[in-house]
């Protein structure tokens, strides 16, 4: 009757250690999956105060309102074709160093020029206020 109980008792280990088994590539699967995420998460919030630092920058360059700053920051980065966070990494930098790449200045004194041909100040008009 022993060897008919372990007889039985044999077979469910091996199932149940697959289901371990499985159960543990799928946690290391996700474990994966979440620490890509959290390091994509960490560079996002790391490219987004870069972003931000040369928003500042650019609306202290060119005396604009904080929405201003990201609208010249995304055509510089249109009419470049480089990344925006590529562009505001240069921009920030630009104080410290001096210059900007020739093809980013470029493209920033035409978005200020276009910005200041349409009127849009960072001083409101009258109009403006009424």
């Amino acid at each position: 009757m022993a060897s008919a109980l372990s007889s039985d008792a044999a077979p469910h280990f091996p199932i149940e250690r697959q289901y371990v088994a499985i159960e543990k590539d799928d946690l290391l699967k996700k474990i994966a999956g979440l620490e890509e995420e959290v390091g994509q998460l960490r560079q996002a919030v790391v490219s987004h105060a870069v972003i931000d630092q040369a928003i500042g920058v650019v609306i202290s360059h060119g005396s604009l309102l904080p929405d201003q700053g990201w609208a010249i920051l995304r055509a510089v980065s249109q009419n470049t074709n480089t990344k925006v966070r590529l562009i505001a990494e240069q921009i920030v930098q630009w104080p410290y160093s001096g210059r900007l790449p020739e093809n980013i200045q470029q493209a920033l004194d035409a978005a200020l020029a276009r910005r200041a041909d349409t009127g849009r100040t960072k001083t409101p008009t009258r109009s403006a206020e009424i």
